[in-house]
C-alpha cells in the first residue's frame, strides 16, 4: 500500500531500535477487539517509555532586556519615518519576549503601526488584533489600536468590520489620557469616519450581487432530511450502500445540502476561522492568546471553539502537531472527541462508543438514530460512516493505535481524567475517528471549501478538511453525475444533477478520479491504495477512452437513435459554435441551453463522445462558479 502519512515509521523504528519490533504485527493482529488492541498498544509504548511526560515546551524567552532596547530602537526609526526597518527592529523585539508579557504586547501593536504606514494593511491587522486579545496591553492605548484597525479595514474595503472597530475605540476612550477637547475632536473625527463606513457599505450592498437560495428537488427526504426526496438508500452488488433514484432527476437538480459534522483548516493557514461552525475565509484574524495556532475571525467564535473544546486541546495542540501521521486529520480527531465529550459527558459517550458494533447494524440503516433518522449532526452517524479497519494492513493499524494513545496521553497530561476502565473503548473509539476521517474527509476532499484561482480554468484548491456524512453516503464514480454546487468556500455543500439521472440509477459523486483524465489503470491504482475498494463504474468496466483519444464525430456506430441523426448533428454543429463563442465564465448564463443539449446526446448518443464530456465540463464549471469576489492565491503559468 502507498504510504501517505508523515513520519510513519517514527514508532516502529524507535521499537526496532530497542530491539523490542519483534513480532508486534502478528501479536496485534491475535488481539480480539479493538479495545484489546489499543490497550496492547498502550501498554507496548508505556514499557519502552514512549511517550511523552510533560506538557512543557522547550522554548526560553531569556532576552527582556534586549527586547525592550530593541523596541525602543524601532520606535526612533518610526519617529525618523524610516518604517521598514522599524519594523524590522519590533520583529526583533518579538522573537526575544515572551508572548505573555506587555513587551510583547507593545511590539506587536509598534509594528502594526509601521505596517500601516507601508501600505500593509492586513499584516497592520493582524499585528493589531494580536496586541488586543493579549491581556498585557495597556488599557489606555487601547483606543489607539482600535482607530489603526478601522482604518487598515476602510483601506481594505471591510467597511462594515470598520465600522465596529470605529465603535469599539469610541467606547475604550475613557479609559485614554487625552484631555477633555482632545478626546472630543478625536471623537468627531472617528465618527466622521465611520459615517463614511456606513455610506460605503450601503453602495457595496447596492452593486453585491446575491446567491439563490437552493432547495432539494421534491423537498427534503422523511429519512435523510439532507437529501432529496427523490432519491432513497439501497444496496448494490459491487459497492454496498449507495443512493438511489426513485424519479428521473435533470441536469440542475439539487439533491443535497449537507453541512459538515467536523471541519477544520486543511494547511497552516492565518485566513480561515477554525471555529467548526464558521470556517469563513477572512483577512487577519484573531488568533487564541494562549497557543497561537489556532484563528478566529471574531472573539465569539473564539468563545464557542472554547467552549466546545478548544479549552482542553489548547494546552497540547504544539503535541498533536508534532505526532506522525497526517497533522490535519489528528487535530480533526482532537476536535471531534472533544466535541463529543463536551457534548455527552464521559460516562455517555463511553457508553454509546462500546455499544458501538458495526457487524450487528443492517448495512442499511447504519448512522440512523432510534427514531428512523439519519442526521449529518448526530455523532453516531458520523461515528458509523466507513472506515474500511477490517481492510487496513497491519502495519497502518498498528501506526493508528500509536497516534491514538499519544492523543489520549497528552489528554490526561493536561488534566483530563478517564479512569482505567474505560481507557481501553475511548482510546479504541479515537483510532475509530481516525481512520473515519483518513478515510471520508480524504476522499470528499474535492467536495471540501475551497477558493477559487485562475478562473479562467476553472481551478481551485481545499483550505478545509471536512466530514459530511450524509454526501458520505454516494459511491465514487469515475464518470460522475453529481457534483458540488453554489459559492465554492462556502461550509454548507450543495450537491447537484450535471447529467440526467433515470429512475433506478444510482447516484454518483467523484473522489478525485475522472475517467477523461485519467486511464484505467491508474485509476484502479488510486482506488485501490488510497480508499480500499475496486471500482465498478461503467469507464472502468468498458475500458473507455481518455478525453483526447474519445470519439469526437457522429457516426452510425455512435447514433443510438437514427430517426434523430440530423437533428444530432445540428445540435452539435450549433453547440461548437456555442463553445467558440461563449466564454467560461459566462457558461452559468447559458445553463438551460447546456441541460437541454447534454439530455439530447444522453437519450441519443452512445459514450464516450467529446461533445457530450465538453458539455458536462461546463455544466460542473458553471456551478461552482463563485459569485463572490475571487481570492487570488497564485498564479500558474
Amino acid at each position: 500500500m502507498e504510504i501517505q502519512y508523515d513520519n510513519f515509521l517514527h514508532y516502529s523504528t524507535r521499537l526496532l531500535m530497542s530491539d523490542a519490533l519483534g513480532d508486534i504485527y502478528v501479536e496485534l493482529s491475535k488481539q480480539k477487539s479493538a479495545n484489546s488492541r489499543f490497550m496492547f498498544t498502550r501498554a507496548l509504548l508505556r514499557k519502552h517509555k514512549m511517550l511523552v511526560t510533560t506538557l512543557d515546551v522547550d522554548i526560553e524567552y531569556n532576552h527582556p532586556i534586549l527586547s525592550t532596547s530593541l523596541r525602543q530602537n524601532g520606535n526612533a526609526f518610526f519617529k525618523a519615518k524610516l518604517y521598514a526597518v522599524a519594523a524590522d527592529m519590533y520583529t526583533k523585539s518579538l522573537t526575544g519576549s515572551d508572548p505573555s508579557a506587555e513587551c510583547y504586547a507593545l511590539a506587536m501593536a509598534n509594528r502594526s503601526a509601521a505596517h500601516f504606514h507601508m501600505g500593509q494593511y492586513e499584516h497592520c491587522l493582524e499585528d493589531a488584533r494580536c496586541a488586543l486579545v493579549s491581556d498585557n496591553y495597556p488599557s489606555k492605548l487601547t483606543y489607539k489600536l482600535y482607530e489603526r484597525a478601522g482604518h487598515a479595514e476602510r483601506m481594505l474595503g471591510l467597511f462594515e468590520r470598520a465600522k465596529e472597530s470605529y465603535a469599539v475605540c469610541l467606547t475604550r476612550l475613557d479609559e485614554s489620557d487625552m484631555s477633555a477637547e482632545t478626546k472630543r475632536k478625536f471623537k468627531v473625527a472617528i465618527e466622521m469616519v465611520a459615517a463614511e463606513c456606513e455610506e460605503l457599505m450601503a453602495v457595496q450592498k447596492r452593486t453585491m450581487k446575491t446567491s439563490a437560495v437552493e432547495h432539494l428537488v421534491g423537498g427534503k427526504n422523511k429519512n435523510i432530511p439532507a437529501l432529496s426526496a427523490f432519491v432513497e438508500l439501497k444496496m448494490s452488488k459491487n459497492m454496498g450502500r449507495g443512493v438511489f433514484a426513485t424519479r428521473d432527476i435533470n441536469p440542475g437538480d439539487v439533491v443535497a445540502i449537507d453541512e459538515p459534522y467536523i471541519c477544520g483548516p486543511f494547511s497552516n493557514t492565518t485566513s480561515v476561522c477554525h471555529y467548526n461552525g464558521c470556517l469563513k475565509f477572512e483577512i487577519a484574524l484573531l488568533r487564541c492568546p494562549k497557543c497561537f495556532l489556532v484563528y478566529y475571525c471574531n472573539k465569539d467564535c473564539m468563545n464557542k471553539d472554547y467552549k466546545d473544546g478548544h479549552h482542553l486541546e489548547c494546552p497540547i495542540m504544539h503535541l498533536i502537531k508534532s505526532t506522525p501521521g497526517i497533522t490535519k486529520i489528528n487535530q480533526l480527531a482532537m476536535k471531534w472527541f472533544l466535541k463529543a465529550y463536551i457534548k455527552m459527558g464521559l460516562k455517555k459517550y463511553y457508553s454509546i462508543v462500546d455499544n458501538f458494533s458495526e457487524s450487528k447494524i443492517d448495512p442499511i440503516t447504519r448512522g440512523f438514530d432510534e427514531i428512523g433518522q439519519y442526521k449529518s449532526d448526530n455523532f453516531l452517524t458520523a461515528y458509523s460512516l466507513d472506515c474500511n479497519e477490517n481492510k487496513i494492513s497491519m502495519d497502518v493499524l498498528f501506526f493508528f493505535n500509536c497516534i491514538a494513545v499519544d492523543m489520549l496521553h497528552y489528554l490526561t497530561l493536561s488534566g483530563l481524567i478517564i479512569p482505567e476502565c474505560y481507557i481501553g473503548t475511548v482510546g479504541a473509539s479515537l483510532v475509530r475517528i481516525l481512520t473515519v476521517l483518513d478515510l471520508n474527509s480524504r476522499k470528499l476532499n474535492v467536495n471540501a471549501p475551497s477558493v477559487s484561482y485562475r478562473i479562467d480554468r476553472q481551478l481551485s484548491t481545499p483550505f478545509a478538511l471536512t466530514l459530511y456524512p450524509t454526501i458520505s453516503l454516494f459511491n465514487h464514480s469515475c464518470d460522475a453525475n453529481i457534483k458540488r454546487s453554489g459559492e465554492i468556500s462556502d461550509r454548507i455543500r450543495v450537491m447537484k444533477a450535471v447529467q440526467p439521472i433515470p429512475k433506478g440509477t444510482q447516484l454518483y459523486c467523484t473522489y478525485g478520479i475522472m475517467f477523461h483524465i485519467h486511464d484505467k489503470e491508474s485509476r484502479q491504482r488510486v482506488c485501490n491504495d488510497r480508499f480500499n475498494f475496486k471500482c465498478y463504474c461503467e469507464p472502468c468496466i468498458k475500458n473507455w477512452p481518455t478525453f483526447l483519444c474519445m470519439e469526437i464525430k457522429l457516426s452510425t456506430l455512435n447514433i443510438l437513435n437514427s430517426s434523430m441523426e440530423d437533428t444530432v448533428a445540428s445540435e452539435c454543429i450549433k453547440f461548437v459554435e456555442f463553445s467558440e463563442l461563449v466564454e467560461p465564465k459566462d457558461h452559468v448564463q447559458h445553463l438551460n441551453y447546456l441541460y437541454s443539449f447534454i439530455k439530447l446526446l444522453y437519450a441519443n448518443v452512445r459514450r464516450p463522445f467529446r461533445l457530450y464530456e465538453d458539455c458536462l465540463k461546463m455544466i460542473s464549471n458553471a456551478h461552482s462558479i463563485s459569485t463572490k469576489n475571487t481570492i487570488s492565491l497564485y498564479e500558474h503559468p
